[in-house]
């Protein structure tokens, strides 16, 4: 992995307060001074942009895990409680 990408994923990770090891699929794309990270933990979605000098997290979009997503997960026992 190189510098450059490990730095981008730790300001990542140091923006939304998490370790490294809890980034699940994580996709990083450079584009003209711009880092792109997309990744997910246990229960969201996050894409950021970085940037490339500075390190600054310029913006992030961030979602739930849908629901549906989170019971396939599941074993079939646990799936239908109801």
């Amino acid at each position: 992995m190189s510098e450059k990408r490990k730095l981008v994923i730790c300001a990542a990770a140091r923006e939304i307060g998490i370790s490294e090891g809890d980034m699940l699929n994580v996709y990083v794309t450079y584009q003209t001074g711009l880092y792109e990270v997309t990744f997910a933990t246990e229960w969201m979605t996050y894409d950021m942009f970085i940037d490339e000098n500075t390190m600054e997290v310029l913006g992030i979009d961030y979602r739930p895990i849908p629901i549906n997503s989170l019971l396939a997960q599941l074993p079939e026992a646990v799936q239908d409680v109801s």
